[in-house]
């Protein structure tokens, strides 16, 4: 795994946007879609992407690039030199996810050909969909979306979230595939708070909107592993943040330097143990502002949670699909004087179907089970694993939970018909407990 500084772990996460600022659609609350482009003004989108997508290729490896996220003003897909560019940066063996934001209006067959072409790798490729009410309906929308995941595209699809589009984004949620998870934007210009049905309205579509109705206090500390791109070279930490004082190009400048300094007087052997780190190149985060207000924002931070959400690449804001989680609880997910899922944030158990929990892991030491689940003794550290709340045998037949069986084990199951009962409105804060360190996400099993 990548190192950043400060024993930050992940690689660089990238968000780049050029100069376009232009879209296909005409919403009317988009400044973009009045604005109309010159082929002078594509030209020059053209060669800044170009020369991006070659220096990020020559580059990855220095500076240690995981994933490269396109967000621009407007939209980007349509245009095919993106796709082209895509394909060439996901065939960079230490570059795990590329993607975008977009509408989906592309061509998607021809699009993912020009991908493929340029040495594309499908499974690097992430979309981040937005669901536009006055542009397309539900039904192609969501025809889209399970077209691309069909071609085994990640892929996220939301809205933003106003109050006289609830029932048009539920009935898109269940238009929509069940593994393509459906957010739920703040709508910025509804100038009032949302009302409590509003807002239990849109958790049923998405149960993370909680997280956009309260803004996290900005933390630069956090932001030790991202980079924001400008077409024409300018650095941020984010979208919102301020400009740093070094560009794209003089940030591998420095890191060619450091690179020079490292290797003089150094053996064979130190260079090449030194080619594994990650160079302490990159500018002290500066941020400016005083909350993350929107999700490229929060969601790209070292945040525990975004991780234990989104999975390993949070930014693209796809879900992760782990269905149920065995850990050690003493002090790793409750708090040690806890005895029930009722203290567990509700982010966590948002994403579940079921929260198998080991009181003492010790205890079950000579039991057997855990062991014949994964096929080693795993402990003493905790345990991740997804798993169904009942299986099945070869003939069909629904078998009992084995987790209910073992001696001494708390089974929290969520409530179809009650969801909300079992989660509390306001999350738990981060206890202050080295033991809680021992669960990490990364450790999750996918589906």
């Amino acid at each position: 795994m990548n190192t950043l500084r400060n024993g930050s772990v992940n690689g660089l996460q990238l968000l780049y946007r050029g100069s376009l600022k232009s879209c296909n659609y005409r919403c009317s609350y988009c400044p973009f879609s009045k604005h109309r482009v010159s082929d002078r003004e594509l030209g020059k989108d053209r060669e800044q992407w170009a020369y991006f997508v070659e220096t990020v290729r020559e580059r990855a490896e220095g500076l240690k690039i995981r994933s490269l996220l396109v967000a621009p003003y407007g939209e980007a897909l349509i245009h095919p030199w993106y796709w082209e560019g895509f394909g060439r940066v996901s065939s960079v063996s230490g570059i795990r996810a590329v993607g975008a934001q977009t509408n989906l209006s592309f061509p998607i067959r021809e699009s993912l050909e020009l991908f493929l072409k340029a040495g594309g790798r499908r499974e690097k490729l992430y979309l981040w969909a937005t669901f536009h009410p006055e542009m397309a309906t539900a039904e192609e929308f969501a025809k889209a979306c399970g077209k691309l995941a069909g071609e085994g595209i990640h892929l996220c699809a939301g809205a933003v979230g106003a109050p006289k589009h609830a029932e048009l984004l539920k009935n898109l949620r269940a238009k929509l595939p069940k593994e393509i998870g459906l957010w739920i934007n703040r709508m910025d210009g509804l100038k009032r708070p949302y009302t409590q049905e509003e807002t239990e309205e849109f958790l049923k579509i998405d149960p993370y909107f909680l997280r956009e109705l309260s803004d996290l206090p900005a933390d630069p500390g956090k932001c030790r592993n991202r980079l924001f791109v400008e077409g024409n070279g300018k650095l941020r930490i984010c979208n919102i943040g301020r400009y740093l004082a070094m560009s794209w190009d003089s940030l591998w400048e420095r890191c060619q330097e450091q690179e020079r300094q490292n290797q003089e007087g150094q053996k064979q052997e130190q260079r090449n143990q030194n080619r594994q780190e990650m160079p302490d190149v990159l500018p002290e985060p500066v941020c400016g502002q005083k909350r993350c207000s929107c999700y490229l924002a929060y969601g790209g931070r070292q945040d525990f949670m975004n991780q234990v959400l989104f999975g390993p690449e949070p930014i693209f804001r796809v879900p992760r699909r782990a269905k149920a989680v065995f850990l050690d609880i003493a002090g790793t997910l409750f708090p040690a004087e806890s005895s029930g899922p009722e203290q567990v944030s509700p982010w966590i158990l948002a994403g579940l179907e079921g929260l198998y929990i080991l009181p003492n892991p010790f205890q079950h030491r000579q039991t057997g089970f855990l062991q014949s689940l994964y096929g080693f003794p795993p402990f003493p550290r905790p345990v991740h694993h997804q798993m169904r709340a009942a299986r099945e045998d070869s003939a069909g037949k629904q078998m009992p939970d084995p987790a209910a069986s073992l001696p001494g084990l708390a089974v929290w199951k969520r409530s179809r018909k009650k969801q909300r009962d079992l989660l509390p409105v306001k999350p738990l804060q981060a206890r202050q407990n080295p033991r809680r360190d021992l669960f990490r996400p990364g450790r999750l099993c996918r589906k």
